[in-house]
């Protein structure tokens, strides 16, 4: 009896598309951290601050403003105040120092909309086999537009979009466009300079997973200059902008915007403490290498099944985790970054036919169906601020970790040389 019923639930499971658990993922996340702290969690309708907002609008441009104008105006080092960025950063926004701070602002929003715009709707069709705006693409895309952590990050006049935007673009150009490469590197280049995060994505350089030797070549070219442009203002600005790096990592900002590896083990390490298990302060290093490990093994699981597929073009589930590292890894890591998260995960779930294996086998589809509603609903659940949720989901990292779990497990059992088969058989008909 208990066989039959496992056998109608697969069959059950087999007649639904991964729409349906997508929508039912973003349903969950909607009605506990919209409907019900909002409208049922009191008496009365909650209205809470959920952007943290601290001072005036842009507070992050102007004082990046204050570095370039440090080094430009007063030639002085640009590591005053809590200046974490590479030293080119401080060059790059110069510019702006000769147009008044209101209009700055203006013009870094725009930017940031015009490039959410390009990285979430415009490069998702570029890669997608169908190359036409679906109704789940329009999902992503509407849903990361008013998120919070994209509210946040203009809010505060940040330029991480700016930064994985100009680095998508780059992987793009270079897969699709091989006549560009050039430009494909200066815009990697011009990323990581902007911000450090977007090295995790040179993996993403990868056409032949066969040709190791000129992978590698391509790999050492990078990284040299990028670290020789560490350099564009002198030894003596590295030196500075290097120890910036470390007090940062001494001393990071714990908080629950702060989604890293850091911040969570610490923040529940603390916890631990107030409720007489100090013990677990001495094994919190070790907690943070153990996830640093997780998602070391993650991407290359999924570098593994790129290379025994030999797969060509941009490998989404590689982009999707790369992300998810570079919004984990470092030891401050605001929930403005969050804004990078829609565009990956547009590009995965924009060709859904590396999910459509339900006529083949019914309980491998079964379980591709889960890992996809798990991933959906943990990727909804970072749509919204940590003021509606419990404390214990206050940090995005559990969501984080979840979905590039499941991205790995998916790349893991994907099939596109079925997939190939089955399109080119399509394109036949």
């Amino acid at each position: 009896m208990n066989k039959s019923r496992i056998q109608s639930l697969f069959q059950l499971i087999g007649k639904t598309t991964s729409l349906t658990w997508i929508l039912l993922g973003f349903l969950i996340s909607y009605l506990l951290f919209f409907v019900y702290p909002i409208f049922l969690s009191s008496k009365f309708m909650q209205f809470p601050v959920y952007v943290p907002a601290n001072g005036y609008i842009g507070e992050d441009l102007g004082q990046m403003l204050t570095y370039s104008e440090s080094w430009f105006i007063t030639k002085q080092t640009p590591y005053i105040g809590k200046n974490l960025y590479p030293p080119l950063a401080s060059v790059l926004f110069t510019p702006l120092l000769g147009i008044e701070f209101s209009v700055a602002y203006k013009i870094v929003t725009l930017v940031n909309v015009l490039f959410y715009v390009l990285m979430t709707l415009i490069l998702p069709l570029r890669i997608s086999k169908e190359r036409q705006v679906t109704s789940l693409l329009m999902l992503f895309f509407i849903t990361g537009l008013f998120s919070y952590g994209f509210q946040f990050e203009l809010e505060r006049g940040q330029f991480n979009v700016i930064a994985a935007g100009t680095c998508f673009i780059a992987i793009w150009i270079y897969h699709y466009h091989n006549r560009y490469r050039c430009l494909a590197y200066f815009l990697f280049t011009i990323s990581v300079q902007l911000k450090v995060f977007p090295a995790i994505f040179i993996v993403m350089f990868i056409t032949n997973w066969h040709d190791w030797k000129n992978n590698f070549k391509r790999f050492l070219v990078l990284s040299i200059v990028n670290f020789a442009l560490f350099f564009v203002l002198g030894t003596s600005v590295f030196v500075d902008f290097i120890k910036a790096i470390k007090a940062q990592s001494v001393n990071p900002s714990i908080w629950a915007g702060n989604h890293s590896i850091r911040s969570f083990v610490t923040s529940v390490s603390n916890i631990a403490s107030q409720h007489g298990w100090p013990w677990v302060n001495d094994y919190s290093g070790l907690v943070q290498l153990a996830f640093l490990a997780i998602i070391a093994v993650c991407i290359f699981l999924i570098m593994i099944q790129a290379y025994r597929q030999k797969q060509n073009g941009v490998n989404s589930h590689l982009l999707l985790a790369c992300t998810i590292g570079a919004l984990l890894i470092p030891p401050v890591s605001h929930d403005y970054k969050l804004s990078i998260l829609a565009a990956p995960v547009a590009i995965l779930f924009s060709d859904m036919s590396s999910f459509s294996e339900g006529a083949i086998r019914s309980r491998r589809h079964f379980i591709i169906m889960m890992l996809v509603f798990t991933l959906s609903t943990a990727y909804a659940t970072t749509l919204f601020s940590y003021t509606n949720k419990p404390s214990v989901l206050a940090y995005n990292f559990p969501a984080l970790i979840t979905m590039l779990l499941a991205t790995t497990c998916l790349s893991t059992m994907s099939r596109p040389d079925l997939i190939r088969k089955v399109s080119e058989t399509k394109e036949t008909a």
